[in-house]
């Protein structure tokens, strides 16, 4: 009689059990820092499952990294022996702020990160105690990012060699962000598909939108004839990406095209910063004095909360004068005395 042939996808079924020997702390709602280690995989397969966006599950992975980082380097617990408690998220704390010295902005990133995991652990009743709860963000001064000077702006589109691709290509998206705010992310995520020449529109797709909503932006008549002919290059080189690497028929990576930002400024003598990030800030300043109302901007922005549009608008005095003086309501009420 032949055998039968089997294959055991026993350990697939397993994956998401506990193994027997952590059932009992985490009964007692008592774990150690390796099952808090080991969970935080089951806690990235629930969000995946959520439809969080492929960065956020990213931003997720690194930034528990960062803790884990400091888990085993600095502070060399011994992770099997050590139970949770909310002295570790302090401890964490204090060393990203003092310590280290990090910026507010860094460190409660990293704090949303850890908030949003012990939020889970709460809920799934794995903990006891909601640490989320009590670990508070630290404050930030308001408007920090300011946006770039109409004199930095030109430097910037002076910097890039249109004569060779890469230049070319990092001076249309400099264009394109100034044109329409979009996010570095978005617009390397690019396809051809997504650009309607002939309406003027960009489409910002679902599944590489920050906040997952599809979103569609104007153009300009001068974007549109560069994004024309990068469209052209890459459709030569069979390539779907409208912002193509020069190391390969793929997309640029956003994270060189920060780095060349920074080069361009430095390489023009430029003492601020200068960031595809400070160029949607810039944008953002330049469409409310343009006129453009806070909520037109905030949906080209792609933000959910008005108040994140908020932070990235940054008048001048002088600003605020003209506006004032355009405004001039007093004039109304004592014309004719």
């Amino acid at each position: 009689m032949p055998k039968v042939k089997f294959k055991s996808n026993f350990s697939k079924i397993t994956d998401g059990l506990v193994p027997l020997d952590d059932m009992e702390h985490i009964k007692n709602n008592n774990i150690t820092i390796q099952q808090f280690f080991k969970l935080h995989n089951n806690f990235i397969d629930d969000k995946k499952l959520e439809g969080l966006a492929p960065r956020t599950i990213s931003d997720h992975i690194k930034l528990f990294g960062f803790f884990k980082k400091y888990i085993i380097d600095v502070k060399k617990f011994q992770i099997e022996q050590v139970y949770l408690n909310i002295d570790i998220f302090k401890n964490y704390l204090y060393y990203m702020c003092i310590d280290k010295d990090y910026k507010p902005c860094t460190v409660n990133i990293r704090i949303s990160s850890l908030k949003c995991y012990l939020n889970w652990l709460f809920n799934k009743k794995y903990i006891q105690e909601n640490y989320g709860l009590i670990l508070r963000k630290v404050k930030r001064p308001e408007d920090t990012i300011r946006p770039l000077s109409d004199t930095n702006v030109r430097k910037m589109l002076n910097a890039p060699n249109r004569n060779t691709y890469a230049g070319f290509r990092d001076f249309t998206i400099m264009v394109i962000i100034l044109d329409c705010g979009i996010r570095i992310q978005e617009l390397c995520n690019t396809i051809i598909p997504d650009v309607d020449l002939r309406n003027k529109i960009l489409t910002v797709r679902g599944e590489v939108s920050k906040t997952r909503r599809v979103r569609a932006l104007p153009l300009s008549k001068q974007s549109v004839m560069l994004l024309k002919q990068l469209i052209e290059i890459a459709t030569e080189n069979k390539c779907t990406y409208v912002f193509m690497s020069t190391n390969s028929t793929d997309k640029i990576d956003h994270e060189v095209i920060i780095r060349a930002f920074e080069k361009y400024g430095k390489k023009m003598g430029i003492n601020v910063r200068c960031t595809p990030h400070v160029f949607r800030h810039t944008f953002a300043t330049n469409a409310v004095k343009s006129g453009m109302d806070v909520f037109t901007l905030q949906r080209i922005m792609g933000h959910n909360q008005i108040s994140t549009t908020r932070q990235y608008i940054q008048l001048e005095t002088t600003d605020l004068i003209k506006k004032h003086e355009k405004m001039d309501s007093v004039s109304r009420y004592l014309r004719g005395k």
